[in-house]
């Protein structure tokens, strides 16, 4: 006999069997022992949490002959014959490859028709997502007012793609992912039931890469007892899921705090070329950083020494950046590059941790050499609060040299040094003495500037209809053209890859109708700076070295005053025979163009 998978040996055969859905059990069950029942039921979660069974178990319930308190007894005949499926008033259909409106309407043909063995006609659709448009518009008259003697089991995966008239026509009942602690008591019965011996932490680790589905920890369980050969051992698992060993993960972990980028590498080839899945090690290493976070915040059984040597905010920064690569990894054309440039990254950002962390004054220990720091630094915080206090009232005009005639000929740029020369790649536009603005400086955005802000602003920026107000059209592209690089609840800064663009929209009337749609979408005073990209790279630049330096930035400012750049009347010469005519013929011409 062909040996059967274990997930249909230990399928459940009644509501007292199904693992981790008590609240959907509990409730079908009072509803058969009460005469409750509905005429259809909608069965969604995700794959493996026992919808179909739970299909199955109520189709028996309902025509068992010797049901217990709900439950169905399993022997008698109607039982028997849907455990074979050979029962004739139990109809299971697979939504995928029977969705046409032929075979729905073959079942609204049959259903008027009494059952010829048991008290209920049930019809069990699984997969009903998959369904057409037109095969869901013939099931919903039935589905509605059907026969006394008919119950419509559904069950999906994908409850988003059913039809809200469909739903509102069943009882929706919601499988949740089967909680680790009863799916790891499950497996661990099985195991006692069929005598095979295991490692410890085997069940667990089953569970772990199961992520709440039964059926496939079951189904790896199959494979598992399939390739052991005394016992079944934690790297047995590992290999046959592509999983990375904790000890493994714990090295590399070691190698990127230590920014060792040699040893990230490394460690990374090695579980590579032993089979490692690159989702299946970040997923593990998500897990470690998950184990050393609840260890360091909650206390409990000590995992590892990892929990010692990082911080808590450095275990959240982790887990967020992997999680984001493993999002690249979803869609990357070559995952183990990735891979590697990924955790390199993470060994850069410890690297500039540990870097910043370290005080140079504190080496010093000469009493006299301290004092004269301290006395430097109070100069040079007052000479910088004076310049900001300067620059609170000014910004820096934009100037535009003209050359001369002469190709190669230069002129120095208010009163730069002639290094600065002109010519096909030349330098057209400098910065220069600073000029009277009352508007926000790019440092008092970058100082309240939150990452949630910026994810607002994006999202709403995003769904602005450029063509909901054809008066607004161009500033609108113009904002969703502009990348949002720092934004705080009441401004932001918008850089543009081309000067003109942000010219463009820095024009008095596109400012103008630029402020007004923001405080209109965002509903309170909005305001922006806007700027080149090179000139903001440089900004920003400045303004991380001043922070790591301790003092408060002061950065250059981008004018913020656009003008409008008239384009010059397109002159189109007159060809030369019409001088050759008026000198020959004189004022008795006139020449119409």
């Amino acid at each position: 006999m062909a040996h059967l998978a274990l997930y249909r040996t230990y399928r459940p055969q009644n509501f007292d069997a199904v693992v981790g859905q008590k609240h959907i059990v509990q409730t079908i069950k009072n509803q058969i022992k009460n005469d409750l029942l509905a005429h259809a039921y909608m069965l969604t979660g995700p794959r493996g949490t026992g919808k179909t069974s739970i299909a199955r178990i109520v189709s028996k319930a309902i025509n068992c002959t010797s049901s217990n308190e709900g439950n169905p007894c399993g022997e008698c005949e109607s039982c028997v014959a849907i455990n074979n499926g050979s029962h004739p008033d139990v109809l299971e259909l697979d939504g995928a490859s029977n969705n046409g409106v032929d075979e729905i309407r073959d079942i609204r043909d049959r259903v008027k028709y009494s059952p010829s063995l048991s008290p209920y006609k049930v019809y069990i659709i699984d997969e009903v997502h998959m369904l057409s448009t037109g095969a869901f518009n013939a099931l919903l008259k039935t589905l509605e007012e059907p026969p006394s003697h008919v119950i419509f089991m559904l069950a999906t995966t994908e409850i988003h793609k059913v039809p809200n008239t469909i739903l509102s026509r069943t009882q929706r009942f919601d499988l949740k992912q089967i909680p680790s602690p009863e799916m790891t008591e499950h497996l661990t019965r099985i195991l006692s039931e069929l005598s095979i011996e295991f490692e410890p932490g085997v069940v667990e680790l089953i569970t772990s890469l199961a992520a709440g589905g039964l059926r496939d920890a079951l189904s790896m369980l199959d494979q598992a007892i399939a390739y052991k050969t005394d016992i079944i051992r934690l790297a047995d698992i590992h290999d046959l899921n592509g999983s990375a060993d904790a000890n493994a993960l714990m090295q590399l972990v070691e190698h990127i705090l230590q920014a060792n980028f040699v040893g990230v590498v490394e460690s990374v080839r090695a579980l590579l070329v032993a089979g490692k899945l690159p989702m299946r090690i970040i997923d593990g290493l998500l897990v470690l950083l998950r184990d050393i976070l609840k260890q360091q915040k909650l206390g409990g059984t000590r995992t590892n020494d990892l929990a010692e040597k990082m911080t808590p905010e450095q275990v959240i920064s982790y887990i967020k950046q992997l999680n984001k690569l493993g999002h690249d990894l979803k869609i990357a054309t070559d995952v183990e590059l990735i891979l590697e440039i990924g955790l390199i990254e993470l060994g850069f950002a410890s690297e500039q941790e540990t870097s910043v962390s370290k005080n140079p004054v504190a080496t010093v220990n000469n009493d006299a050499e301290i004092s004269f720091l301290t006395e430097q630094l109070l100069k040079l915080q007052n000479e910088i609060a004076a310049i900001k206090s300067q620059q609170k009232e000014v910004s820096f005009q934009r100037v535009t040299p003209i050359p001369k005639a002469s190709d190669d000929s230069t002129q120095p740029l208010s009163g730069e040094s002639d290094e600065v020369k002109l010519g096909p790649t030349a330098i057209t536009e400098i910065f220069v003495q600073p000029v009277e603005q009352k508007n926000l400086l790019i440092e008092d955005v970058l100082n309240a500037a939150t990452a949630q802000d910026k994810a607002v602003l994006q999202m709403k920026i995003s769904v602005l209809n450029a063509f909901a107000n054809l008066d607004n059209k161009e500033v609108v592209m113009l904002l969703k053209d502009a990348e949002i690089v720092a934004a705080s609840s009441m401004s932001c800064v918008l850089v543009f890859d081309y000067e003109t663009t942000a010219q463009k929209l820095l024009t008095p009337k596109n400012r103008k109708k630029a402020d007004r749609i923001l405080t209109d979408t965002l509903g309170r005073e909005y305001s922006f700076l806007a700027m080149p990209k090179e000139f903001w790279l440089a900004q920003r630049t400045s303004y991380v070295e001043q922070k790591k330096q301790g003092v408060a930035p002061v950065l250059m400012q981008y004018s913020q005053q656009g003008e409008d750049v008239a384009k010059p009347p397109l002159e189109v010469p007159s060809p030369p025979f019409y001088a050759e005519i008026a000198e020959m013929f004189g004022d008795v011409v006139e020449i119409n163009e």
